[in-house]
């Protein structure tokens, strides 16, 4: 039998200090180790009805993705929560006080009453934030094959509900560091007549697009549209240019990123 806690019986919301505290931490985490860190949308978040809670559903290829999803779900105006396997969250208790909630991989019985729980979660300006792959997947990896928890709790949701879907890559361009890039796919509002094998393709395929349009920008190393949520450390012979530049040993306005 699992040993991982149970959400209370009354939903707790996010402690706001817990989330300051813990997105100032995560934006030094980017700073450190990104060139940037970006995100672009298909479907812009700042036209939608905050009344509405937000469904994201993501790949998930990389330690960072919580961390990032955090971040974005912040600068989009919503209240985070995000289901990490319970037997991780037991690790790291401390990510409850953020909005993290659990579910268990151990029990389906467990986590179909984790998914119910996570519920109480879908509230207005708030949103949720569920890998469908299950486990990190290699980059390389489509997500064809997914678990049908985010279409579960979609259809036990009562009211409207908004599915997003958003891609994570972090690719090296051109810099000393990798970059993290998120782009926001076109979300749908669900009505509720979908069963959850219709649904799970329904996200499976939203999913796969989103990743290939952000794999299409990508390809020519452009970043142009992507807003940048973190900036991040220049790269070695970047900071040597602008030590350059401030003693008038190089000509013309610097550049803060290799060609």
């Amino acid at each position: 039998m699992s040993r991982a806690r149970h959400l209370p019986a009354a939903y707790q919301a996010p402690r706001p200090l817990a989330v300051w505290a813990f997105a100032r931490y995560f934006r030094g985490l980017f700073r450190r180790h990104f060139a940037s860190a970006r995100w672009a949308a298909l479907d812009a978040p700042a036209g939608w009805d905050r009344s509405v809670p937000v469904l994201f559903v993501s790949n998930h290829t990389s330690w960072w993705d919580g961390f990032f999803s955090c971040l974005l779900t912040g600068e989009w105006g919503f209240t985070f929560h995000i289901l990490m396997e319970a037997a991780n969250l037991e690790r790291y208790p401390a990510f409850r006080r953020i909005g993290t909630l659990p579910l268990r991989r151990d029990s389906r019985m467990g986590a179909w009453q984790d998914l119910h729980d996570a519920d109480r979660a879908l509230r207005p300006r708030s949103a949720l934030w569920i890998y469908p792959q299950g486990q990190r997947r290699p980059a390389t990896e489509a997500p064809w094959r997914l678990e049908r928890g985010a279409a579960h709790l979609a259809i036990r949701h009562e009211g409207p509900l908004r599915i997003c879907p958003v891609a994570f890559r972090y690719p090296f361009m051109s810099e000393q560091l990798p970059e993290a890039i998120a782009l926001a796919g076109m979300s749908w509002l669900h009505d509720g007549h979908d069963d959850r094998r219709m649904l799970t393709e329904r996200i499976g395929g939203a999913l796969r697009d989103t990743i290939g349009a952000l794999d299409a920008r990508l390809s020519g190393e452009a970043l142009d549209g992507f807003h940048v949520l973190v900036p991040g450390k220049l790269s070695i012979n970047k900071r040597m240019d602008r030590v350059r530049h401030s003693l008038g040993l190089l000509k013309g306005p610097f550049e803060a990123r290799n060609g």
